[in-house]
């Protein structure tokens, strides 16, 4: 949809909205006001409605006193003369439009009733009694009844002789005749129902319209909170109909509770008003508002079809001028006529289409080059180079070239020079090879390294321009009094040998330079061997993270040989991992790569918790072992790491003397103070901790008496040829006797032989493990080498 469409679509939708707005709020306005006129008009009409009842109710109880003053009447009733007396009664009624009369004698027995065949019944009593009081007191009772599933006006009066010898009840009944009679005397609603409780439900009696008890509440609902009326005087007030008015649909229902005895059922008027008819005068209103507003919609339409093809006309020409912007085609659009807010915008768009053209230039110009050289970056150099490299098996050779102290003239003079030395350096090799004819890509690919590919050159050809190269950078850069040395150094790579692809040739390119600033001639060639990113690498600490996720790593175990009494007293846990693929790995290789890699923490965990696993399996089969567990520098640093074994030991009901952690004196001695702090929350948890490989590496006596530890391990270079070294020995012996002073126990780990094994024995050794104790085995062939004659477990008798 276009911008024209769109702004008359807008303006058409904004003034429909408001014009319906403005319908819907006159609606709602004038419903909600008759809503509320119909209300008050309800309840006006219910205490007319009242007051109407009442007045019948009066006029009624008038003509039964007139009767009760008949001599002839009262004589008949003091002389019990009931034919007389029903008689009169009869004619009393159908003079008053009564439907029932009764004679009810001072006992509140029924004397006569008109209503039945034989005119009396004497051993019925009274329904109402509370109505005889009330004419006993008042001079009559009045009341709304329900008997018989029929609602009336009840009147009592006493006949008195001269004190009260009977009463008259007269029923008036309040059928459609009544209420029509009531709806022409008074303004009262067209809709009127009376109705009374009937076991839970409404049962209608009378009324001008039906359907009005439809919707309305049960009856309990209505009549809650209501109580029976005092009969005594007739109520005369206006009900109170706040809370009975109901919205049903098009039209209000009060429901108005009569006053009735409390001996009577409930009788309810019901009162309806039509919202829809107190509508219907002011629908010809709402026709004509209608009719307005569809003129007006009209006129607004083509007012804003005109408006709309004024505003759109040049915003469509600019439209057109930036869509041409956007296809690349930044010529400024042509200049509007108008001197207003779309003119100014014309001349603002085009100002932009020149200056994105020369901004897009600049940035496509730093997008592939080096800002301090103008040489190509590594990208623009990767695809310059990648059209030499597109046929199969090209040869070539990639040249890396690096200022050997580019980082030293960095923190000597500073960046700003040795940017411009950078600089001097990509010109001497753009003029080398402009020299030489060689029209091949030249780009910066790193902080303080060119790259160049030659193609066609072997390894002689790479080797003879590298030599031409580094001789080229042998003269000094001079900048006014300074002098700075710029020798560089070149590493080669070799197409399609060290890498068929670009990237793979300046990785290897890197590679060899690093190499090359390490040497002396400054030229190096890409050696596999020495190339520390060896996809080979990665492979494997994947591989090992797999091995401990399936738990297929295995911990070994050497035994560790009490020398005082001649039994093992516990092992060394050693892990070992046979790769599905390339079978035996050495530890030395994963565990420094663990190491490396952050991995060593999730390996020393596993170790950890196979070990202490075999602890205690040792302990159910009667056998008193300690575990020796290694520790890394990475295992120091984890504050958690005690919480961790404590839980362990605890998991498995390990005791903590159990356990043994070797620590080596380089892993201490790296962050000593976090070191020891770890240490000694370990010891103080009963843990022996032991100092491995003692006597290699950065020993520190003023470390060593800070430690926590309980165990010297001197490394086994001393004591492989113990028996034929004498140096060793002395070594060896000193270490001993250093120990037992210091209050450690010592072990000699690297026993190879019998003659070695009787020296550390002589000197007091306390603990020796090695290849001629026992190598490194599975549990289950280290449980069937305890049970060898010369060297078997310690048994958990023995230990405690």
């Amino acid at each position: 949809m276009g911008f024209r469409r769109r702004l008359t679509v807008f303006l058409m939708t904004t003034l429909v909205l408001v014009q319906a707005l403005t319908a819907a709020a006159v609606y709602s306005f004038t419903r909600s006001t008759l809503v509320e006129q119909g209300k008050a008009q309800l309840a006006d009409a219910a205490g007319l409605f009242v007051r109407q009842l009442d007045e019948i109710g009066v006029q009624v109880s008038a003509d039964v006193q007139v009767l009760a003053l008949d001599f002839a009447l009262r004589q008949a009733i003091a002389q019990r003369e009931l034919p007389t007396v029903l008689s009169a009664l009869r004619n009393h009624g159908r003079r008053v439009g009564a439907a029932r009369v009764m004679q009810v004698g001072l006992d509140g027995m029924i004397d006569v009733d008109t209503a039945d065949p034989e005119g009396h019944a004497p051993t019925r009593l009274f329904a109402f009694p509370e109505l005889i009081d009330a004419a006993a007191v008042n001079g009559r009772g009045a009341s709304v009844v329900a008997i018989d599933g029929l609602a009336s006006w009840l009147v009592v009066v006493p006949v008195k002789a001269p004190v009260p010898i009977a009463y008259i009840a007269v029923y008036l009944p309040l059928d459609d005749a009544l209420l029509g009679k009531l709806q022409k005397l008074a303004a009262l609603p067209k809709a009127i129902e009376l109705a009374f409780d009937d076991h839970g439900a409404w049962h209608p009696v009378a009324g001008t319209a039906a359907g009005l008890l439809a919707d309305l509440p049960k009856p309990g609902a209505v009549l809650a909170g209501t109580t029976g009326p005092d009969t005594s005087t007739p109520d005369t007030s206006t009900p109170d109909t706040s809370t009975n008015v109901l919205q049903q649909k098009d039209e209000l229902v009060l429901a108005v509770p009569l006053a009735t005895p409390a001996d009577s059922t409930r009788v309810v008027a019901v009162l309806g008003y039509s919202i829809d008819e107190a509508l219907q005068q002011y629908r010809l209103l709402m026709f004509v508002i209608v009719v307005l507003l569809a003129l007006g919609l009209v006129v607004a339409l083509a007012g804003a079809m005109l408006i709309a093809r004024g505003v759109a006309r040049p915003v469509e020409e600019l439209a057109a001028a930036t869509r041409r912007i956007e296809s690349g085609d930044y010529s400024p659009p042509p200049l509007l006529p108008q001197e207003d807010e779309i003119g100014q915008l014309s001349q603002a768009l085009g100002s932009m289409a020149l200056a994105i053209s020369e901004r897009e230039e600049r940035i496509r110009y730093q997008a592939s080059h080096d800002p301090v050289t103008g040489l190509l970056n590594r990208a623009a150099f990767e695809v310059a180079m990648a059209p030499f490299l597109a046929p199969a098996h090209v040869r070539g050779a990639l040249l890396s070239v690096g200022l050997a102290r580019h980082q030293q003239i960095v923190n000597t003079v500073g960046r700003e020079i040795a940017d411009r030395v950078l600089r001097d350096a990509g010109a001497r090799l753009s003029n080398l090879l402009a020299a030489a004819g060689r029209d091949v890509p030249l780009g910066v690919v790193g902080d303080r390294s060119f790259a160049l590919f030659m193609p066609g050159l072997d390894a002689e050809g790479a080797h003879q321009w590298a030599e031409r190269i580094a001789q080229h950078f042998d003269r000094p850069y001079l900048e006014g009094d300074l002098t700075i040395d710029s020798a560089a150094a070149v590493g080669i790579a070799l197409a399609p040998i060290h890498g068929a692809t670009d990237s793979e040739l300046l990785l290897h390119g890197d590679v060899a330079l690093l190499s090359a600033l390490g040497s002396e001639n400054h030229v190096a060639i890409y050696d596999p061997a020495t190339d520390p990113h060896r996809p080979e690498h990665l492979s494997l600490m994947s591989d090992l993270r797999e091995a401990l996720d399936q738990n297929a790593l295995q911990l070994f175990y050497q035994p560790k040989l009490d020398l005082a009494v001649g039994r093992i007293s516990g092992a060394e846990a050693l892990i070992r991992w046979r790769h599905p693929k390339r079978g035996f790995v050495p530890p030395d290789a994963f565990i420094t790569l663990a190491e490396e890699t952050g991995n060593i923490q999730r390996l020393t965990r596993w170790v950890l918790e196979a070990g202490i696993g075999q602890v205690a399996a040792w302990r159910k089969m009667g056998l008193a072992l300690r575990l020796s567990i290694n520790l890394s520098v990475r295992d120091l640093a984890d504050e958690s790491l005690p919480e961790r074994i404590g839980a362990l030991m605890a998991a498995y009901d390990v005791p903590a003397d159990y356990l043994v952690l070797e620590v080596t004196e380089s892993a201490i001695m790296g962050k000593p103070d976090a070191a020891i702090a770890v240490l000694r929350r370990l010891a103080n948890q009963g843990i022996a901790l032991s100092v491995d490989d003692f006597g290699v590496g950065q020993s520190s006596l003023n470390y060593l008496r800070r430690l926590p530890v309980s165990e010297l391990k001197i490394d086994k270079s001393f004591v492989l040829k113990l028996a034929e070294t004498p140096d060793d020995r002395t070594i060896v012996q000193s270490v001993v006797e250093l120990g037992h002073r210091l209050g450690y126990s010592v072990t000699a780990e690297g026993i190879e032989d019998e003659a070695s094994l009787a020296l550390l024995s002589n000197y007091g050794c306390d603990y020796g493990q090695g290849y001629h104790i026992g190598k490194p085995m599975p549990a289950e062939v280290f449980n069937r080498f305890l049970s060898d004659a010369r060297w078997r477990g310690k048994r958990l008798q023995e230990a405690s």
